[in-house]
């Protein structure tokens, strides 16, 4: 069973860094968001950073609300069970 996700999280996984960050943008500017949150497993928690980073830069009224860092685990495709740390950033609009 997949756990749903808000409609304003963004699930960095394999694509370019760029693409999430036109997905941020695009959320805080057009759908008119308030709060956008990058969340990153792996390998893929630089992207998160360099994605909210990318987001930033390109706004520039756009504050870094939290950070989350934390591990999870899971099983792969074997069935055995390993931890892997996850990172959630939320990002707000400046008021």
């Amino acid at each position: 069973m997949a756990i749903p996700h808000p409609t304003n999280a963004i699930l960095v996984g394999r694509k370019k860094v760029s693409t999430y960050v036109i997905a941020a943008l695009r959320m805080l500017t057009h759908e008119s968001l308030d709060e956008v949150i990058i969340k990153a497993r792996g390998a893929n928690i630089y992207k998160a950073v360099e994605t909210a980073l990318g987001v930033k830069r390109a706004l520039g009224s756009i504050n870094i609300k939290s950070i989350s860092i934390n591990s999870e685990h899971l099983k792969d495709n074997k069935g055995v069970e390993r931890r892997v740390s996850a990172i959630e950033i939320v990002l707000q609009k400046a008021r």
